[in-house]
This record gives structure tokens, sequence and C-alpha cells, in this order.
């Protein structure tokens, strides 16, 4: 092995010969391994002799800071055993346990572990101080765990370590949080305990249950983060932080508590502004639906709307869109709530209603500036709306969004805020509903035969495919849910002489849906049938978004 350690830091231009002969000899007469050897000279750092392991031994490295190790696989390996061989094991499937080491080469060390779990071992490469650091707060944590749970409940102080143990607490949350592609954590109190729940794919999943004794201390603690009041429980209250991942990557995270019966309630939403720079060709459009888009939303003025309930995925398509149509040679500005990305050449607000920001007053200010495109993030008012209709009949192109639940339902809803239909028919180029569906799990998806209730249940006459359906329990590459990612659903109305003829006429979505499919638009309920046969996802996970 160490000559084979030793032809790699030649490869790596590292050491030279004579340093490698001089480190052969330090080795032998100090009765330590190669590659420490190379340290204790001064050859080469730590870090070095870390990414020349994982080359020699193809083994992958892992930060600490970043990554969480489970309870479960903890219990497999005793504290003494891991202090001792300084190994940290991080998570554990039906045969494998996956342990963090600083010295790959311990055959001792890992002899025993598959010895004392009967598991096989998948190493993974970390430095001896983030081990050390990391089997202090888990052991602790690990230790702890059940006498927790049992904490007087009456508001008594926690001792230094239960304090230390509810920071350790809130980092693995965060930590899991940015792993595990969260997009918000609730944090929910019951009489017994306090839960936390992660949603992921847009769905809620449960992560982590904690004794109640913890439950305020662990609100305080991300009250504190989050500059809110620690001493306020009876009213609502909002806040952000930003959590560090690199020097180069921050998340950041907008809280919100509501005062509950338990205690209080806390959300915490992910904004990743890394995500920003979205293709409008990896959204997933068909190739008819994503040319149609372009063309409209290459138009000189007019209003390109996006619709859908909440976390249908409406940001992301308009920030897709924005980022195809920005450019130096175009002054392109917004009002959000909240900023979740940041874009070069273009000009970013945020509401801040206590300011006296809100979207309408926003909108009229970006007026002034000379604007070609405008972005609101949202038309909740009928002064928005019409703020953003004359800012389109002025020569503009206002990019927005709606809910609604087709595309069609648009021209209604707009109706309802007492829009001027003539205006309307006037000024909307494009209308874009979406929904965004869980796709199956590749590895572990069961194909089976629905029965005709089922098939009924979302619209299908005739299968034209194989259907599938998640397997049970899942499988670990998609946490045992089934699912994995998300797709989105597309339904793309762009107005027609006869639809604005509609429009300006007050006919209902309905009559204005079937003409538009009539048409050529492709609807949701097409567009989900498509994704079943095609074996993305599932007859359920369509009637759960449909």
């Amino acid at each position: 092995m160490a000559a084979n350690l030793g032809q790699v830091l030649l490869q790596e231009q590292l050491l030279n010969e004579e340093q490698i002969q001089t480190v052969t000899e330090y080795k032998a007469e100090n009765h330590i391994h190669f590659g420490e050897a190379c340290v204790k000279l001064g050859f080469i750092n730590r870090e070095q002799l870390y990414d020349v392991l994982g080359l020699q031994m193809n083994l992958p490295r892992i930060n600490l800071n970043y990554f969480s190790a489970e309870l479960d696989a903890l219990r497999l390996v005793d504290s003494e055993t891991a202090y001792k061989y300084n190994v940290l094991p991080l998570y554990v499937s039906v045969d494998e346990l996956a342990l963090a080491t600083a010295d790959p080469l311990d055959v001792t060390a890992i002899d025993l572990i598959i010895r004392l779990t009967g598991k096989k071992l998948q190493l993974v490469l970390c430095s001896k101080d983030q081990i050390d650091s990391a089997l202090q707060t888990y052991y602790a944590r690990l230790e702890q765990e059940t006498d927790t749970a049992e904490t007087d409940e009456d508001g008594e102080e926690l001792t230094e370590e239960q304090t230390h143990l509810v920071i350790g607490i809130a980092d693995e949350i965060l930590r899991e949080s940015v792993r595990t592609g969260v997009s918000d954590i609730h944090i929910e109190h019951s009489e017994e305990n306090v839960q936390i729940r992660f949603r992921i794919d847009g769905v809620l999943q449960p992560f982590k249950t904690y004794g109640k004794a913890i439950s305020k201390a662990l609100v305080s603690r991300f009250k504190v983060l989050a500059n809110i009041d620690i001493a306020e429980s009876r009213k609502p209250q909002d806040g952000r932080f930003e959590y560090t991942i690199s020097k180069t990557h921050k998340i950041d995270y907008r809280v919100s508590t509501y005062p509950s019966v338990f205690g209080e309630k806390m959300v915490m939403r992910l904004l990743d502004p890394t995500k920003g720079d979205i293709s409008l060709n990896k959204l997933g459009f068909s190739e008819q639906a994503i040319n149609a888009w372009k063309k409209a939303c290459s138009e000189a003025n007019g209003i390109i709307l996006v619709t859908g309930p909440t976390g249908s995925g409406k940001s992301t398509t308009l920030f897709a869109t924005l980022n195809q149509v920005s450019s130096v040679e175009k002054h392109l500005i917004t009002i959000e709530d909240p900023i979740e990305y940041k874009f070069k050449y273009i000009v970013q607000g945020q509401v801040n209603e206590r300011a006296g920001m809100t979207f309408a007053s926003a909108l009229r200010a970006m007026l002034r500036q000379d604007p070609d495109i405008i972005m609101v993030g949202e038309m909740r008012d009928r002064e928005t709306v019409d703020l953003a209709v004359r800012a389109a009949l002025t020569g503009h192109l206002v990019f927005s969004t709606l809910h609604t639940n087709d595309a069609a339902s648009t021209y209604s809803r707009l109706l309802d805020m007492d829009t001027d239909p003539f205006l309307m028919s006037s000024t909307i180029r494009a209308i874009l509903a979406q929904r965004l569906i869980r796709r199956l799990c590749s590895k572990c998806k069961e194909a089976y035969q629905p029965n005709t209730v089922e098939l009924e249940s979302v619209g299908i006459q005739t299968e034209t495919g194989t259907i599938y359906k998640p397997s049970t329990g899942g499988c670990s590459q998609c946490r045992h849910t089934g699912y994995k990612g998300r797709a989105g659903l597309y339904e793309l109305l762009i107005p027609s002489d006869e639809i604005k003829e509609m429009v300006k006429d007050r006919k209902s979505d309905i009559e204005i849906n079937k003409l538009a499919i009539e048409q050529g638009m492709i609807s949701l309920a097409d567009e989900a049938h498509r994704c079943i046969f095609e074996g993305n996802t599932s007859i359920e996970e369509i009637k759960r978004v449909l």
C-alpha cells in the first residue's frame, strides 16, 4: 500500500523521489502509516493526504459540516469503539453501513466493525478533526435522547448539556434540509412532543420527533437566528436568516411563527439563490409548447401570465422565462415577495408593506423607471391588475402570476377583480397553467393493472401503455416514498381572435376552454395521461394534484 500511495503522490507531483525515500525511512523508524509520515515530515498537509487517499482507493470524501449522521447507524457501534478507532457511522441500510474514517487502511478497525454490525462497510473519507468533533456531538445526543423525552415539561431551564443538545438538533435540521432538497421545514407541537416535518417534492414527510422538554428551546433557537423576539409567543412573527454552506453558497431561510395551543408552530421556507440559473428547456415542456411559449414571451408588449395553486412551480417557470428574455440591451425590473433567485441584468425589488412597498405601489414606481420588461410577483388586487394592463397598453411586456385552476379560468378571475374584458382581450398574450407532480422512483416502481374505477377517476377511457404505481415501502433511493423528483404539467393557452371575441362577450370558462382545446391546446388532463402512460407518475399522484 505504501508504494502505491507513493506512486500517487509522485503522479500528483506532491512529492519527489528523494522525499519518497525519506518518508519510507521515517515510517519504518516510527511505525506509522506512509501517509501519516508524509504529514509529520511536512511534505503535505492533511487535506492533501485525504485527497490522495481518495484517489488511491477510489473513496468518496465528505465534509461533516454539511452531512448528518443517523442515530440508527450510531446505535450499531458503541461510543468506546468509535472513539478508539476514530470512525463515525453515518447511515445504515438493510445490509450496508456507511462509515466515515480518516484512516481507510486501518484493517483492524474495519474488521472489528464488520463483526460488530454484521454489515458490509461503505467507507467514506473524512478529516480526523471533523470526526472527533462529530463523535462528541452525536454520541452525546444519542445518550441523552431518551432522557430528553422524559425531562420535566413545566418550563424548567435546560441544563448546559441540554442547551448544547438543542443547538446540535437545530444544526442537524438545517443540514438535513439542505441535503435532502427540502422546500419547507415544519416544527409542530403536541401535548407529548415536538415533531419536525420536511416538505419534499411538495409533500410533507416526517423527519424526527423530540421530547416536549426541548420544544420551546428549539423554537427559541431558530427565533434567535431569525432575529425574532423570543419573549413574544402570543402573536405571529416573521424573520429570516442565512445558513452558510460554503464561501459562495448561502441558503436563505424565511421564518414564520403562529401561536397554537401546545406551543408556537414554526415554518421555515428555504430559498436557494444558486438555483436561479434555470433553463426553460429543462422544465419538461413539450416541443410544441415551449416554442409557442418562447414566441409569446418575445412580444414587445402585453401580459404573460403563469397560473396555478400555491406550490405548483409558477415562480420557477417565471424565472426560467426571465432568464430567457433578459439581456444587457433590455431593462428588466421586478417586484417580488420574497426575492427567491438573483439574476444579472435584472433590477429586483421586494415587497415591504411596513414601508408602503406593495405590488401596486411598486408597479406605479416601476413605470417611471423606463422599463422594457416588468415582472410582478402576483396579481393580488384590482389596483395591481389595472396598473399591469396600463403598462401593457403603453408598450411594456408584463409577466405575473395568478391563482387559478386552469388557463381558461384566468379570465373569470380577472373579471372578479373588475377588469375590463376588452382590455383583457387586447393585452393578454399567453396564459400558462401548471402543476408539479412527483415522479415515480425509476428503481422501485411497479407495473400493475388498474381497475375501471381507478382509470375513470383521472378521466382515462382507454389504456394506451403500461401503468405503474409506487412500490410499497419504496427503496433507499427514494427515501422509501416511492417517488423521487418532480416534473411539470403544462397547459398553454395562446388566445386566438375567436377566443378574444369570447372574452369580450364574457363567455364562460367552460366555453373558452372547449374552443381552446378544439384549436389545439393540450389540457392539463391530457398532459397527466401522457405522464401516466410514459411511466413517469401514478394515478394516485394525478388525483392528488388535479
